[in-house]
């Protein structure tokens, strides 16, 4: 048995954390759930002594869920009984780990249990937004047009990530590969440099000296430098997974230049098509903003949204931003039409459409701003290294004249 973490909403839609004892992260989320808790994120307490001895959960990759949503879905809609499509959906899943959930989910529904409980059992696979809406859906009799939205939610999300990782790998690889190659060069190739000029009598140029230089210190500090490096980085990616330090990285990373604004309005969408989707199901408008905060991605924005959420609960208007908005004026004016005339589902479809439109341009644009820059910090590199080595060349040449 071990421990977990958990954020949860009780019924009044307050969030409550805590930590819980479980044999598993679906059993946490079942024992949160007969406590009258809705779980919206449970992860393992971490542990020094033996963090191996976790046995790994089943994961999918965003294709599997969309296929597998779609799939559930479709048969659904053909009139096909719940227990048969996930009979036949276990049967077609060629990764053993998630067909042997799936035929779980079967034998718990089979058990008596409804399906969101059943998929709750397995929170590694279905998430608490993909859950709310199986939950709405099931509530509704809507399930199947629920599945189809959620689908669609799914696929634009994959694109959306697909375009962003494009956008950005590229530079990382340049990036990386001057580190990697500059590091080479340090070690390997200016000390043979220097090894062969102080052989001669000959005064070297201003840039081979600052290679030089760096050279050499890189040279005597090399390995502080990565023990550093690693150290640090294990410590970034270990303060990042608390609640102060991802606050923190996600506000800074809508503060970035060029890449800023991108970030947010990946957001943004992702914000208004969740809500939307949840809103559509018949899910209550409390509980959907309460669902939607940890399937946003950013803490900065899902706490803007818990903000919205007691607006709207106190009953005052959703139109104006607040202070200190950081989400764009126009979600609260859509958000504002869309409760005054009841037609919330769709102005949150048109915003969710916006700004994945502004999504696509931005990334256009920055691939064209990042070429340019990822250029010009080539040519620089390249400059430096040909006039370090080069220009020592003429020094000598006059000394042999000589």
């Amino acid at each position: 048995m071990s421990d977990y973490h958990y954020v949860a909403a009780n019924r009044l839609g307050q969030t409550v954390r805590g930590r819980i004892s479980a044999d598993s992260e679906g059993t946490a989320s079942v024992l949160l759930d007969r406590q009258g808790l809705i779980p919206l994120n449970v992860a393992p307490v971490f542990s020094w002594a033996h963090p191996w001895r976790r046995r790994r959960a089943p994961r999918w990759t965003i294709e599997e869920k969309i296929l597998f949503t779609q799939k559930l879905a479709s048969l659904l809609q053909a009139g096909i009984p719940i227990l048969t499509v996930l009979k036949l959906i276990a049967a077609q899943t060629r990764h053993p780990h998630i067909a042997a959930a799936i035929r779980q989910v079967e034998k718990d529904v089979s058990g008596g249990m409804t399906l969101s409980d059943a998929l709750a059992v397995h929170p590694t696979l279905f998430d608490s937004i993909y859950l709310g809406a199986i939950r709405a859906g099931e509530a509704t009799g809507r399930l199947d047009d629920i599945l189809s939205q959620t689908s669609v939610y799914l696929e634009r999300q994959m694109d959306t990530r697909r375009q962003v990782s494009q956008t950005l790998r590229y530079p990382i690889m340049v990036v990386t590969a001057m580190a990697i190659a500059a590091a080479i060069i340090l070690k390997f190739v200016v000390p043979q440099f220097l090894a062969f000029y102080s052989n001669f009598n000959a005064s070297l140029p201003m840039p081979t000296r600052i290679l030089i230089a760096i050279a050499t210190w890189f040279n005597r500090l090399w390995w502080i430098i990565l023990i550093g490096v690693v150290s640090g980085g294990f410590a970034y990616w270990r303060w990042i997974h608390t609640e102060r330090g991802r606050a923190w990285k996600d506000a800074m990373l809508l503060r970035l230049p060029l890449v800023g604004s991108l970030f947010l309005k990946v957001s943004v969408s992702r914000f208004c098509r969740l809500f939307g989707v949840l809103f559509s199901a018949g899910v209550p408008v409390s509980e959907a903003l309460d669902t939607v905060g940890p399937g946003i991605g950013n803490v900065v924005v899902a706490n803007e949204v818990r903000g919205l959420r007691r607006r709207i609960i106190q009953g005052e208007s959703v139109a104006d931003p607040p202070a200190g908005s950081v989400m764009p004026d126009l979600v609260y004016q859509m958000l504002g039409i869309g409760f005054e005339s009841g037609d919330v589902d769709r102005m949150l479809a048109e915003a969710a459409r916006h700004f994945e439109h502004e999504v696509d341009y931005d990334v256009r644009r920055l691939n064209d701003r990042l070429q340019p820059l990822l250029l010009a910090l080539l040519a620089s590199g390249v400059l430096l290294l040909a006039l370090s080595v080069l220009l020592p060349m003429w020094n000598l040449i006059s000394v042999f004249r000589q």
